[in-house]
């Protein structure tokens, strides 16, 4: 049996595969993960996006071997590979390819990933460009569970425990090492993007809202990879100048 938890601001001892918004990575179903912290912090973000006030670790017990070694069609990606890819592009375009499978594992397209995907799928990488960028990820883990047979045969649920949510106060000290290194990153990133200095970089970035939101702990944007940051730093430049 396989520990797996699902993240979310409710107690779900009843999951139902085929209630999820369409168009995510392995298509409509039950998402899991075997990975805890992992749940936690798409718990803590899915409470942060929606305002709730609620955060569940929802733990359940899979009968993984049964699923794999019956007539239930599995299919698992091990790495982020080109099947991996073609098959995540797919079912975000909205393609149905994963009514084909009734448990699909792999990889999940987090924020150090979906940039490369939507370059992608925007055109601006090619696929070569786009797999030389991936295959440097280490694989994390989601298992999509599409078939409610599966759901009610082999989950069962064990408990649900309630989070604390953050005090979003909570200040990061100046002199945190970790995160002054992150904000070089940014800053030097910033400027390479925008032809720039760095002191024009720093500038921009100490007195930008996505700055206050990281020292602030406002969301999960103190946890997102540095592009992601320079990206939210670049939107917020554009609303600036209309």
């Amino acid at each position: 049996m396989l520990t797996v938890y699902h993240g979310s601001t409710y107690r779900v001892e009843q999951p139902l595969a085929g209630v999820c918004r369409p168009n995510l990575d392995f298509g409509v179903g039950f998402y899991l993960t075997d990975l805890k912290d992992q749940a936690i912090r798409w718990a803590l973000r899915t409470a942060d996006i929606r305002h709730e006030k609620s955060v569940w670790l929802n733990i359940y017990s899979l009968d993984i071997d049964a699923c794999r070694n019956s007539s239930f069609h599995y299919l698992h990606f091990t790495t982020y590979d080109a099947h991996w890819l073609d098959f995540v592009v797919a079912c975000r375009q909205g393609n149905v390819i994963w009514q084909d499978y009734d448990i699909i594992e792999g990889g999940i397209a987090d924020d150090r990933v979906i940039r490369t995907i939507d370059l992608y799928m925007r055109g601006d990488y090619t696929r070569e460009e786009a797999l030389s960028r991936l295959i440097h990820q280490e694989p994390n883990n989601q298992i999509c569970i599409t078939n409610q047979k599966v759901i009610d045969e082999h989950l069962h649920f064990v408990d649900a425990i309630l989070l604390p949510i953050p005090s979003p106060s909570k200040e990061i000290p100046n002199a945190d090492i970790v995160m002054q290194g992150k904000y070089y990153s940014i800053v030097e990133l910033l400027a390479t993007r925008l032809h720039i200095s760095s002191l024009q970089a720093l500038d921009i970035f100490y007195n930008s809202e996505s700055y206050q939101r990281i020292v602030h702990r406002l969301g999960d944007l103190y946890l997102m990879s540095d592009a992601y940051i320079v990206d939210e730093l670049m939107r917020e430049l554009q609303k600036r100048q209309g």
